[in-house]
């Protein structure tokens, strides 16, 4: 399926002369709120941290649990040895570690979301398509009021980025995590539960920019080094990112065979057009040529 990407006229003409096109970090979008939703609510981390201590503690005492014994992480392992260990001493007692796990996350979605923007946000590489080409909104929001332009590709890069996600975005007013919080605590961040993340916070929009119909390929650049910082006494925690990238974009080469052809807005003068055409043939590009016009009310593409 080709995709399409509305953009501004000189910028179409980037893409053409470098044979590449810019993703972006999240930071360079116009909805602030990218990346601002969550895998899980306070509520739900709350709940699967008791769920947790009561499952582990059925384990310490050879009770049978719905659980794959193999797979948990480390730490569920050691915490099942602590507690076998205090039930042999007749020093078991759970309720404490419950209220000091609790206190030293009392507020997880604002953790989690620091850690986005803080140690992520920075590195994530975002491109963003539509498969529309007649989209009155993206048109003046994108096209730059139709003085802009429309490339339809058939890829959008000659080699995969490393990491690489993609799908459509899901728009809603509030986010229903698709994680389950007690799988977190009981396995860890395992690629399937990673994944459900990546799918909740990077390809989650308020539904007010439904309109854009957005397909959506998200990969990171370097990760650096990412410091987390937790003064148990005060209960202070920070998060620092160092040797990560300046920059908020990455140019990701495409092949010229890529772009299938481009259309102009509606206030695009012949004269543009025909600096366009002369800049493809210097380019050696050779793709099909349309113009959005107004029929009366309506928006239709011509070829030219």
């Amino acid at each position: 399926m080709n995709h399409f990407k509305y953009t501004t006229f000189d910028t179409t003409k980037l893409i053409i002369k470098n044979k590449n096109i810019r993703w972006s970090s999240p930071l360079k979008f116009n909805d602030i709120e990218e990346c601002q939703f969550v895998p899980y609510s306070k509520e739900s981390f709350e709940k699967a941290n008791h769920e947790y201590f009561d499952i582990l503690t059925k384990i310490a005492k050879g009770e049978n649990v719905d659980v794959d014994y193999q797979k948990l992480k480390p730490i569920s392992h050691m915490l099942i040895d602590a507690i076998r260990l205090s039930i042999k001493q007749n020093t078991f007692d759970t309720s404490n570690i419950v209220d000091d796990a609790l206190n030293l996350v009392s507020n997880p979605e604002a953790d989690y979301r620091e850690y986005i923007n803080n140690g992520l946000i920075r590195i994530f590489r975002i491109l963003c398509v539509t498969a529309k080409y007649d989209n009155k909104l993206m048109w003046a929001h994108y096209g730059d009021q139709h003085f802009g332009c429309v490339i339809e590709l058939s890829k959008l890069y000659i080699d995969k980025p490393r990491g690489l996600k993609e799908g459509r975005v899901d728009y809603h007013e509030n986010l229903y995590p698709r994680t389950n919080s007690l799988d977190v605590f009981l396995y860890g961040e395992t690629p399937e539960i990673r994944d459900i993340m990546i799918q909740d916070v990077i390809f989650s929009k308020r539904s007010i920019w439904n309109y854009e119909e957005e397909y959506r390929l998200m990969y990171s650049e370097n990760f650096g080094n990412i410091k987390f910082e937790h003064n148990f006494q005060t209960n202070e925690k920070s998060i620092t990112a160092s040797n990560q990238t300046d920059q908020l974009f990455t140019d990701v080469p495409i092949s010229k065979d890529y772009i299938k052809s481009i259309t102009f807005g509606v206030r695009v003068t012949d004269e543009k057009i025909s600096e366009m055409k002369e800049h493809l043939q210097s380019n050696e590009i050779n793709c099909t040529l349309y113009k959005m016009i107004l029929n009366g009310s309506s928006l239709e593409r011509v070829p030219l």
